[in-house]
């Protein structure tokens, strides 16, 4: 009892300054947030990189406090964590830098020697969150080969970007003026700019690509829940994908592939969100019904440009005498295009929850089931069971029963 009492004593305090901790740091992010986004407003320096360090630092910040909090020991969460207080290390170093740049004079070596800390702090937090995450997530790194030259190529990669902060001659960061690097030192034989990145993005593109394969292999070996927890990241990863091929194919547009590089440069804020659902389970098999919905709007959206492009070229091409006009072609082509849209709803969403939303397919399909059985079965015994076998095949619960009131007889 003595001993009991002695190890809450002890535990209970550090357990309570713990959750302070972990509650200041993301306000801590949001105020640091605050403050870079007016300096860099007051001195129009506001860019994408700016913004994606801002938001990952309060998101990577936020989520990993909430899961080492409630759900301690989670080594995606401490990589969370660790990845959120870097981005704030990073964003006072470039403050610090800022503000003694703004002072009269050049800006002094301590003020150069804070940018390049800081710039390099980001540099490989950005190269070598991503494929760390992937390779850990959802329980911790997998004990194979492959994982192992993953943690390689990712050091390797952060070495490479920390040696190029060592590279002598004039700093050209944008958001300060240009100095020469007081770190740089001479005779190191450091890489160009030019080569650092192509090495780093070439080690960067095969670890990424072995933590994906690892990936695959968990999702195919785990369990419903790990399953449903992965979904939930390739979902985020996906949508980055899918913004990186829209740039590419949007080249020719200037304005809308300026707004999808844009987009993109902000997707990997995706990824802590799903994060922090997969591993605190909230309401995780909504995975499905968001990937199905999405799938489905997207074919939805793309038949039916397809059908009023048509309609339109049709109207006014070889129909244009008969129509008269731009505008009746325009007003028919929606006319139909509106009409259409319950029925390829129904069907696109139909095929979609087969393939994609397999759950509340089944589900569906079990309850019709059910219904068709009961209703020319009037054998009580019978009827208890097949309730029981659709409650187990449609929520699939570890244990199921059925209770059923007696009636008074009168």
């Amino acid at each position: 009892g003595a001993v009991a009492s002695g190890i809450r004593s002890v535990s209970g305090p550090r357990s309570v300054r713990r959750h302070r901790v972990l509650v200041a740091l993301p306000l801590v992010a949001a105020g640091v947030a605050i403050v870079l986004t007016v300096s860099a407003a007051a001195g129009d320096r506001l860019s994408e990189d700016l913004w994606l360090g801002i938001g990952g630092m309060v998101a990577f910040t936020t989520v990993g406090a909430m899961i080492e909090d409630r759900r301690p020991g989670q080594v995606v969460g401490r990589i969370c964590l660790t990845i959120g207080v870097l981005l704030i290390v990073s964003g006072i170093l470039q403050l610090a830098t800022v503000t003694l740049d703004s002072l009269p004079g050049r800006l002094p070596p301590l003020g150069a020697a804070l940018a390049v800390v800081g710039s390099a702090i980001f540099g490989v937090v950005v190269l070598v969150s991503g494929p760390l995450l992937i390779s850990r997530f959802p329980d911790g790194r997998e004990p194979s080969r492959s994982a192992v030259l993953v943690d390689v190529l990712l050091a390797l990669s952060a070495a490479i970007m920390l040696l190029g902060a060592l590279r002598p001659g004039p700093l050209e960061y944008g958001w300060i003026a240009p100095v020469d690097n007081p770190l740089g030192v001479a005779g190191i034989p450091v890489l160009g700019a030019d080569d650092v990145f192509a090495v780093a993005f070439f080690t960067y593109g095969l670890a990424s690509i072995l933590a994906f394969v690892g990936l695959i292999r968990r999702y195919i070996r785990g369990s419903s829940v790990v399953r449903a927890q992965i979904r939930w990241f390739g979902a985020a990863i996906g949508t980055s994908i899918a913004l990186l091929v829209l740039m590419f194919l949007t080249t020719g547009n200037g304005a809308l592939n300026d707004t999808v590089w844009r987009a993109w440069i902000l997707s990997p804020l995706l990824a802590p969100l799903a994060i922090g659902v997969a591993i605190m389970r909230y309401r995780l098999y909504e995975i499905d019904r968001i990937v199905s919905r999405t799938i489905s709007y997207g074919v939805i959206s793309a038949t039916l440009l397809v059908i009023y492009a048509g309609l339109i070229l049709i109207l006014q091409g070889p129909l244009g005498a008969i129509t008269g006009g731009d505008t009746v072609a325009v007003a028919a082509s929606t006319l139909v295009a509106a009409a259409l849209f319950q029925p390829v709803r129904r069907r696109t969403q139909a095929a979609v929850d087969h393939r994609f939303n397999r759950a509340r397919y089944d589900s569906e399909r079990t309850l019709d089931a059910l219904a068709a059985r009961l209703r020319d079965e009037m054998d009580l015994p019978i009827v208890s069971s097949a309730v029981v076998d659709a409650v187990v095949q449609s929520v699939e619960p570890t244990a199921a029963s059925l209770w059923l009131r007696l009636g008074r007889a009168r």
